[in-house]
């Protein structure tokens, strides 16, 4: 075994906290038990399942939520009233401006803020949304997410490399290792924010040292790693590669597959913790039923083909979402799957567009990592008046951070404004930054975090 550096050691050391909430504090052992019988449960048994997991979820909300209290009300819908899943339809749907105008008054009267851990969603335009998460809630969420990890046959004695947005190095800083160990849970974090030509090889040795037997990225992520795997001929094969978080087109899906030699298990998921699609053994998309109520609505066009996702979390009491509008669309598939589970299944997963931007210096960084970069920018502007915000590559060495303002902004809020983008992008980029009046978004209404011009 490879010594631990220092680094590798605040990794383990933060490691052993993760694992004592996630796998022996609440109920992780008793819902992965459970996960692996209500799988094999028929279509009726799993409505049944639902029906009680919803019931539970809407008295506990009208109980102590008090938005959903003063909405019931006002609806004149008591729980009681809830007689089959389709009563469902009751409640309007709930969209982020809704979720964000009701503040607390979403989070649970019944939990001290103590036992509350909070995080937040994406926001890359500015809509960055404050989300509050129960101790159970998380034991139960590693538990779902063990089974996509089961379903791909990796068990929890297996090193996993993440390739994610996860800060280990401030992304203008330069090193050699640009990755730590975390030998509490097994896991050897990569930066994806120093990905490039000249650090794939740092990181495919580490993962040989460190015995990594599956890979957790972002596709264009992946797909990086898995390109320079196959022109440099190196073989570094897995047992499997769990992909997240952005579009996972076929070309990328069979460059990374080949490179490790594995299957890729792509998967669904949101902050809100309302809705999981995942990856079976077959290779078939399934909603998880166990995980909450989801309803696909037709989309309008010009995603006529496609439907939104609209959903009911059964786990996370701290902030209870009922009818949930994710924003993220699915092609539904027909018919079953030969694994067996009556689970319902997706044909593909509309999600953010992956586009790979590469810098002067030669990193590659994906949409979802240019969004995690977004995300610290305007956390760090948020007491500034500003609307929206998107980053556009004027070329391979010049960004432009556009944003709409809400009043004027001073030219010392302009500096300032720049030292922050600055800050978290790498030091190998100009920086522009301009105001307009709105910022592009595509066909079907997103707004982008990066665009390439």
């Amino acid at each position: 075994m490879l010594k631990l550096r220092i680094g590798d050691m605040k990794a383990t050391s933060q490691g052993l906290w993760v694992r004592l909430l996630k796998r022996h504090i609440g109920p992780f052992r008793y819902r992965r038990r459970w996960l692996e019988q209500t799988q094999w449960y028929n279509s009726n048994e799993l409505r049944k399942l639902q029906f009680e997991l919803l019931k539970k979820v809407i008295r506990h909300a009208y109980d102590t939520v008090p938005y959903y209290t003063r909405l019931m009300q006002k609806l004149k819908l008591r729980p009681s009233d809830i007689k089959c899943l389709d009563d469902i339809q009751k409640f309007p749907v709930m969209t982020k401006a809704d979720m964000k105008a009701a503040g607390n008054d979403v989070v649970s009267r019944r939990f001290s803020r103590f036992l509350l851990r909070t995080t937040h969603t994406g926001g890359t335009t500015g809509e960055r949304l404050t989300l509050k998460r129960d101790l159970c809630s998380i034991a139960n969420e590693h538990a779902f997410v063990r089974r996509q990890f089961d379903w791909a046959g990796i068990s929890m004695l297996d090193g996993c490399a993440y390739l994610m947005a996860r800060v280990i190095l401030s992304p203008s800083q330069r090193s050699d290792r640009p990755y730590v160990y975390d030998a509490a849970m097994r896991e050897l974090v990569l930066s994806t924010f120093h990905l490039a030509e000249d650090t794939t090889s740092t990181y495919i040795e580490a993962i040989k040292d460190y015995e990594i037997k599956a890979l957790v990225a972002y596709p264009s992520a992946a797909y990086v790693l898995a390109k320079s795997c196959l022109d440099d001929r190196v073989s570094v094969p897995l047992k499997a590669v769990l992909t997240t978080s952005e579009t996972l087109d076929p070309a990328k899906r069979d460059a990374i597959s080949k490179a490790f030699a594995c299957a890729v298990y792509d998967f669904y998921g949101g902050g809100e913790r309302v809705c999981y699609i995942q990856t079976c053994e077959h290779g078939s998309y399934h909603i998880i039923p166990e995980y909450g109520l989801t309803e696909l609505v037709a989309a309008e066009p010009p995603n006529a083909d496609s439907y939104r996702i609209i959903a009911t979390g059964f786990w996370n009491m701290a902030m209870p979402l009922i009818r949930y509008d994710t924003g993220d669309l699915v092609q539904p598939a027909d018919g079953s799957c030969t694994c067996g589970r009556a689970f319902p299944m997706v044909r593909r997963v509309v999600g953010r567009e992956s586009t790979i931007l590469t810098t002067s210096s030669g990193r590659s960084l994906g949409a979802t990592i240019i969004e995690a970069i977004m995300e610290n920018v305007l956390f760090d502007m948020r007491d500034m008046p500003i609307l929206y915000a998107q980053m556009i590559q004027e070329s391979p060495d010049v960004m432009t951070l556009e944003y709409v303002p809400l009043g004027s902004l001073s030219r010392e809020d302009v500096h300032k404004l720049r030292q922050m983008v600055k800050q978290h992008l790498p030091s190998d980029f100009k920086i522009n930054i301009r105001s307009v009046k709105e910022i592009e978004r595509t066909v079907s209404g997103k707004a982008l975090s990066l665009r390439v011009r």
